[in-house]
Parts: structure tokens; C-alpha cells; sequence
């Protein structure tokens, strides 16, 4: 049998987004990418989203993020500030926007 907690747990959505900024567009990605943590901390739906940079590479962020279900992801990726980053992704990365689903299996 599941606990409440464990039901919690397994509903949630994590994921890592990794972006590598294109040369001369560090600063510009950056800014954009932390707008992006002050409006996305404010969704009802978001359990933690914390902006990350590359310890060897300055040029390259990760979003580490968590979310209450697929509800509260749907929303976000459906907002004018996530939309604008994809729409926005070829100018000002080299590579795209790497993303990865997952969910908790231990902790």
C-alpha cells in the first residue's frame, strides 16, 4: 500500500535542462535565464527550479526543476516567458535546449 507521501512522490515531474550559449551571447542568456526563475518560482505547480552554470564551462546553464504533476509542467511550458526561451533557443544557443524527463525512483 502507498503512502500519501509516496503518492506525492510519484506524481512529481523532474527535470534538467541544459543550455550552452553561443559565443557572445553569455551575458544576454544568462539574464534571460534568470527572468525566467523569478517569474517560474511564482507557479503554483513548481516544487523547486533552480538555475545552475558549468563549473569548468561559464557558457553553459542547467535548470535542476521539480514538478507537483504533469498539470503544473503543462502550465509552465505554456507560459509567455517558456515560450519565448524556445522561440528564442537558435539565437542564442549553440546547440538547442537539452532536455530530460524524469522521475524520483530513490532517496
Amino acid at each position: 500500500m502507498l503512502t500519501e507521501n509516496k503518492l506525492t512522490l510519484d506524481s512529481r515531474i523532474y527535470m534538467f535542462a541544459k543550455f550552452h550559449a553561443k559565443a557572445g551571447k553569455e551575458a544576454e542568456l544568462r539574464a534571460r535565464l534568470l527572468e525566467m526563475v523569478a517569474h517560474t518560482t511564482k507557479e503554483e505547480g513548481c516544487v523547486f527550479y533552480n538555475l545552475h552554470v558549468d563549473l569548468e564551462e561559464s557558457d553553459i546553464f542547467y535548470f535542476m526543476e521539480c514538478w507537483k504533476d504533469q498539470a503544473a509542467l503543462d502550465f509552465h511550458m505554456d507560459t509567455p516567458y517558456v515560450k519565448a526561451i524556445l522561440r528564442d533557443s537558435d539565437e542564442l544557443t549553440s546547440d538547442g535546449i537539452g532536455i530530460s524527463y524524469m522521475k524520483l525512483i530513490g532517496a
